[in-house]
């Protein structure tokens, strides 16, 4: 679990800075449409660290614990800015 959780983390963390990053700078209006653009570059990173890693052993378990977690944190995301928007 530690090598599973430790291959996760980075691609979370770029992910939280996106999101900051996005809604710090872009206007509200780029905010959800901006969002799967995250997600793939999330996937992406998610592919760039696994394939660098030297053992395979583990990869699908890896890989969906990253996908999740970043489906989950956009998700909450999302839907702070839909609150955020709506009030506005």
């Amino acid at each position: 679990m530690r090598r599973t959780l430790a291959t996760a983390i980075p691609v979370w963390v770029a992910v939280v800075a996106g999101v900051v990053v996005l809604v710090t700078v872009g206007r509200p209006e780029v905010w959800l449409p901006s969002v799967p653009v995250i997600g793939a570059g999330a996937l992406l990173l998610t592919f760039l660290v696994q394939v660098s890693l030297q053992s395979k052993d583990g990869l699908v378990k890896r890989m969906l614990v990253s996908v999740t977690g970043v489906v989950a944190i956009l998700a909450i995301a999302s839907f702070a800015m839909l609150l955020s928007v709506g009030s506005a």
